[in-house]
């Protein structure tokens, strides 16, 4: 239902990160759901909790570096995000 919302409402950049984060549960589909969340992250660059999902997905798929550089995107847009903050956290402390 996911892919379907994406597919219909293309510019609704809530429905492309939820896709690409249930995309992200498969390797078969690890290059796909990466687009999704890019495209998510491309339509509402100021929302922080997208760049936590792309994070996330970096993060997973073992690109460090990525997942930080996505994790101070979204504290410079609000530093207080809690995901972003726990994240950041973690992250370092792997690091």
């Amino acid at each position: 239902m996911l892919g379907e919302a994406a597919l219909l409402a293309p510019k609704q950049a809530r429905y492309r990160a939820h896709y690409g984060r249930a995309l992200a549960r498969s390797r078969d589909t690890r290059r796909q759901a990466e687009a999704e969340l890019q495209a998510a992250v491309s339509l509402e660059e100021n929302n922080p909790a997208y760049h936590v999902m792309l994070a996330e997905f970096y993060r997973d798929v073992g690109f460090r570096r990525r997942a930080e550089n996505e994790c101070q995107r979204a504290l410079s847009l609000n530093p207080k995000h809690p995901d972003a903050q726990r994240l950041m956290r973690e992250l370092r402390a792997a690091g």
